[in-house]
C-alpha cells in the first residue's frame, strides 16, 4: 500500500522526513536506518542534524545502511556516497564509522561481499525505516527499470538517463561512473517502513504515473511499493500527483 502526502514546499517536506527519522531514533535507540543520497536528501539531513543537536538523543547503538555506491570509485572521492554522507550527516553527529555501512564497491570478492551486505542488513532485524528518493525513470536505489522485484544487492549498469541526471555532481558527464553497487529491491522491501521523498517539477511526471498505478510493474521499480504494508510518498507542490496542469 502506498500513501501519498503533499506538504506544499520542499522545505516542509524535508523537515517532515527528518522528524520521522528522528522519532524513529528516539523510539528505538537500536534502530536501523536505510539512507539515501542525492540533492533531494540534503535538506533532510540538514534538518536532522539540527534536531539531534537541539534534542539530545543516544546514537551509540544506531546503525545506518546506505542504498548504493558507485562501482570502483575511490571512497574518498568527493563524488562518493560515503563522502556525501560524511559531509551532510555523519561528521555533524555523534556516530562512529563502525555504525554506518555501505555496499562494497570493489571488484574483488564482489559477489560474496554483496551477499554479506544483505546478511548484515537482515541480522537480528531488517531496516526499521528506509528512506528512498526516486529517479525520473522510477528507479529506487540504482534499481533501474526492468529490475526484478526479487533482486538482491549487486552490481548494476546505470541507464543513460541516470548518468545524465547525476552528471551535475561531476565536472563532465564522462566522469560519471557507468556502474554502481546497489541494495536490491528484495532487501528494500523487507524494511518495516519506507518513506520516499520526491520534490521538484522534474519528479512530477513519474510521481503522477506512480499515483495512477494499481499493480506493480518492473518497468517502474518504485511501483513495487504498492506491495509494501507501510510505504509513504512525500512530495512538495511541484512533484505532487495532485498538481494541476497548466
Amino acid at each position: 500500500m502506498m500513501e501519498f502526502i503533499n506538504l506544499g514546499n520542499a522545505s516542509l517536506a524535508a523537515q517532515y522526513v527528518a522528524i520521522e527519522l528522528f522519532r524513529e531514533i528516539k523510539r528505538n535507540p537500536h534502530t536501523k536506518l536505510g539512507l539515501a543520497t542525492g540533492g533531494t536528501m540534503e535538506p533532510v539531513y540538514a534538518a536532522l542534524v539540527k534536531l539531534i543537536k537541539s534534542n539530545p538523543v543516544n546514537l551509540s547503538h544506531l546503525k545506518t545502511f546506505n542504498l548504493d555506491e558507485y562501482f570502483e570509485l575511490d571512497k574518498q572521492s568527493p563524488q562518493s556516497y560515503l563522502y556525501y554522507m560524511k559531509h551532510h550527516l555523519f561528521n555533524h553527529i555523534d556516530i562512529k564509522p563502525e555504525q554506518y555501512y555501505f555496499p562494497d564497491n570493489d571488484r574483488e570478492n564482489l559477489a560474496e561481499n554483496n551477499k554479506a551486505y544483505d546478511e548484515l542488513i537482515m541480522k537480528e532485524h531488517p531496516v526499521n525505516l528506509q528512506l528512498l528518493g526516486i529517479g525520473t525513470n522510477g528507479h529506487i536505489g540504482f534499481n533501474e527499470p526492468g529490475t526484478s522485484f526479487t533482486s538482491n544487492t549487486r552490481m548494476v549498469d546505470l541507464s543513460e538517463e541516470t548518468i545524465r541526471a547525476n552528471a551535475r555532481f561531476f565536472d563532465t558527464i564522462d566522469q560519471v561512473p557507468t556502474q554502481a553497487v546497489t541494495m536490491g529491491i528484495t532487501t528494500i522491501m523487507q524494511s518495516d517502513r519506507i518513506i520516499l521523498l520526491a520534490t521538484g517539477e522534474k519528479k512530477q511526471p513519474i510521481i503522477q504515473q506512480l499515483y495512477g498505478m494499481t499493480q506493480p510493474d518492473e518497468d517502474i521499480p518504485a511501483s513495487v511499493l504498492l506491495n509494501h504494508p507501510n510505504a509513504l510518498i512525500i512530495t512538495d507542490d511541484e512533484a505532487s500527483p495532485y498538481k494541476k496542469k497548466d
